[in-house]
Protein backbone atom coordinates (compact mmCIF):
# COMPACT_ATOMS: atom_id res chain seq x y z
CA UNK A 1 0.00 0.00 0.00
CA UNK A 2 3.06 2.26 0.36
CA UNK A 3 4.42 1.86 -2.74
CA UNK A 4 1.03 2.66 -4.39
CA UNK A 5 1.02 6.03 -2.25
CA UNK A 6 5.00 6.65 -3.24
CA UNK A 7 3.99 5.91 -6.81
CA UNK A 8 0.97 8.43 -7.24
CA UNK A 9 3.68 10.92 -5.46
CA UNK A 10 5.56 10.58 -8.14
CA UNK A 11 3.06 10.78 -10.74
CA UNK A 12 2.00 14.31 -8.72
CA UNK A 13 5.23 15.07 -9.03
CA UNK A 14 5.29 14.66 -12.88
CA UNK A 15 2.11 16.24 -13.35
CA UNK A 16 2.88 18.99 -11.76
CA UNK A 17 5.65 19.35 -13.83
CA UNK A 18 4.56 18.96 -17.25
CA UNK A 19 1.83 21.75 -16.23
CA UNK A 20 3.63 24.65 -17.41
CA UNK A 21 4.58 23.04 -20.93
CA UNK A 22 0.78 21.78 -21.32
CA UNK A 23 -0.99 24.72 -20.85
CA UNK A 24 1.99 27.01 -23.28
CA UNK A 25 1.31 24.40 -25.71
CA UNK A 26 -2.13 24.62 -25.48
CA UNK A 27 -1.96 28.31 -25.71
CA UNK A 28 -0.22 27.97 -28.76
CA UNK A 29 -1.95 25.47 -30.70
CA UNK A 30 -5.17 28.15 -30.17
CA UNK A 31 -2.96 30.78 -31.82
CA UNK A 32 -2.54 28.90 -34.54
CA UNK A 33 -6.21 27.82 -35.45
CA UNK A 34 -7.41 30.37 -37.07
CA UNK A 35 -4.64 29.82 -39.55
CA UNK A 36 -6.15 26.55 -40.51
CA UNK A 37 -9.35 26.03 -42.57
CA UNK A 38 -12.62 25.30 -40.89
CA UNK A 39 -13.25 22.03 -42.64
CA UNK A 40 -10.01 20.61 -41.70
CA UNK A 41 -10.09 21.96 -38.18
CA UNK A 42 -13.38 20.16 -37.28
CA UNK A 43 -11.86 17.34 -39.12
CA UNK A 44 -8.74 17.11 -37.09
CA UNK A 45 -10.52 17.52 -33.87
CA UNK A 46 -13.00 14.74 -34.53
CA UNK A 47 -10.05 12.39 -35.11
CA UNK A 48 -8.60 13.50 -32.08
CA UNK A 49 -11.68 12.85 -30.21
CA UNK A 50 -11.71 8.99 -31.17
CA UNK A 51 -8.42 8.38 -31.29
CA UNK A 52 -7.89 6.05 -28.10
CA UNK A 53 -4.59 8.27 -27.32
CA UNK A 54 -5.34 11.60 -28.25
CA UNK A 55 -3.42 11.71 -31.18
CA UNK A 56 -5.03 13.11 -34.58
CA UNK A 57 -1.84 13.65 -36.21
CA UNK A 58 1.02 11.05 -36.72
CA UNK A 59 4.03 10.68 -38.99
CA UNK A 60 5.34 7.31 -40.60
CA UNK A 61 7.31 5.08 -38.73
CA UNK A 62 8.57 1.92 -39.69
CA UNK A 63 6.64 1.97 -43.11
CA UNK A 64 3.80 2.13 -40.43
CA UNK A 65 1.28 4.16 -39.74
CA UNK A 66 2.05 5.89 -35.85
CA UNK A 67 -1.40 5.27 -34.56
CA UNK A 68 -2.79 1.84 -35.53
CA UNK A 69 0.65 0.60 -37.17
CA UNK A 70 -0.74 -1.07 -40.43
CA UNK A 71 1.14 -1.25 -42.84
CA UNK A 72 1.71 2.18 -45.45
CA UNK A 73 2.43 1.32 -49.17
CA UNK A 74 5.02 2.60 -50.64
CA UNK A 75 3.00 5.09 -52.97
CA UNK A 76 1.34 6.33 -50.45
CA UNK A 77 4.66 7.53 -48.28
CA UNK A 78 5.65 8.94 -51.76
CA UNK A 79 2.33 11.16 -51.18
CA UNK A 80 2.96 12.24 -47.72
CA UNK A 81 6.52 13.28 -48.86
CA UNK A 82 5.18 15.25 -50.98
CA UNK A 83 3.09 17.75 -48.81
CA UNK A 84 0.75 18.19 -51.69
CA UNK A 85 -2.38 17.46 -50.48
CA UNK A 86 -3.59 16.33 -46.21
CA UNK A 87 -3.05 12.16 -46.56
CA UNK A 88 -5.55 10.00 -44.01
CA UNK A 89 -4.52 6.48 -42.78
CA UNK A 90 -7.35 4.49 -44.83
CA UNK A 91 -7.69 2.11 -41.44
CA UNK A 92 -7.95 4.63 -37.94
CA UNK A 93 -8.58 8.20 -40.15
CA UNK A 94 -5.46 9.87 -38.92
CA UNK A 95 -3.96 12.80 -40.35
CA UNK A 96 -0.40 11.01 -41.81
CA UNK A 97 2.72 13.42 -42.22
CA UNK A 98 6.45 12.65 -43.22
CA UNK A 99 8.89 12.53 -39.94
CA UNK A 100 10.69 15.05 -41.43
CA UNK A 101 8.06 17.59 -41.20
CA UNK A 102 7.52 16.58 -37.71
CA UNK A 103 11.21 17.17 -36.60
CA UNK A 104 12.30 13.65 -36.09
CA UNK A 105 15.15 11.77 -37.72
CA UNK A 106 14.74 9.08 -39.97
CA UNK A 107 17.57 6.57 -39.48
CA UNK A 108 18.14 4.33 -42.55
Amino acid sequence: NHILADKRRQLEEIVSETKKDEERLRLQAKELEPQIDARTLTAFKRIRKNARNGLGVVYIQRNACGGCFNRIPPQKQMEIKMHKKIIVCEYCGRIMIDPDLAGISTEQ
